[in-house]
């Protein structure tokens, strides 16, 4: 719609963080800074800003989110035309596990300071491990829950789209199936550093999520 330029995104799930996931956290907070898109330029998240409290649609609760890298969203919208302005932003249901990532992490940067590169890779590897050295429990639907939320905005109309699904990491495995499915088969729809939508098409990964029960279908509402 060229009415809605600018998207509001937040992520969140419930469940158990992987060994690899925690990594990750840690990893991006030592050596990669965190990015917004704003009038198709990029901006630096605070690096001091803490933990952002947002509203969680159908829910009474507010949650607590960290822009997490920043993801990838920025840098897929970068030349979009539709698009001017991306911030997205992510967090679990836990509350008290969200409230001990900003701890965390600021210990890890503590202890990395002055240390080369490998000396830092070893010490992400500790807290890691501190924090779960083994594999999550196998995900149960009725308790892995996530939650997809895109405010569309722009001056000339709104649009809200939730979308409500259960095991996050097997959403993972399955679109990562299906893409590897598609590649066999065909091109992609784009090449290089684009989202999976971009690449195979929205439509197909919602048809793919839908029939494997991992997600209900779409939540919009629209106002112009």
């Amino acid at each position: 719609n060229p009415g809605l330029d600018t998207l509001d995104i937040q992520v969140f799930w419930k469940g158990h963080p992987t060994v690899a996931s925690t990594n990750t956290i840690l990893t991006n907070a030592a050596f990669a800074k965190a990015y917004y898109l704003e009038e198709n330029e990029y901006v630096e998240w605070p690096a001091d800003a803490g933990l952002y409290t947002v509203s969680v649609p159908g829910q009474h609760d507010l949650g607590l989110a960290l822009p997490w890298g920043g993801t990838s969203h920025p840098v897929w919208f970068k030349n979009d035309p539709r698009v001017a302005t991306a911030k997205a932003l992510g967090g679990v249901f836990n509350r008290p596990l969200m409230q001990g990532v900003p701890v965390l992490v600021a210990a890890a940067l503590e202890q990395m300071e002055g240390k080369s590169e490998e000396e830092k890779y070893r010490i992400i590897d500790e807290q890691s491990a501190a924090i779960r050295s083994e594999m999550p429990p196998r995900e149960n639907p009725r308790l892995n829950t996530s939650l997809d939320s895109v405010y569309a905005s722009g001056p000339l109309g709104r649009a809200h789209c939730v979308i409500h699904g259960n095991s996050n990491y097997k959403q993972t495995a399955l679109l990562n199936a299906h893409a590897a499915n598609e590649l066999l088969q065909a091109r992609p729809r784009r090449v290089g550093f684009v989202s999976s939508c971009q690449a195979f098409g929205h439509r197909e990964l919602l048809g793919t999520l839908r029939a494997f029960g991992l997600v209900l279908d779409p939540i919009v509402s629209v106002h112009r």
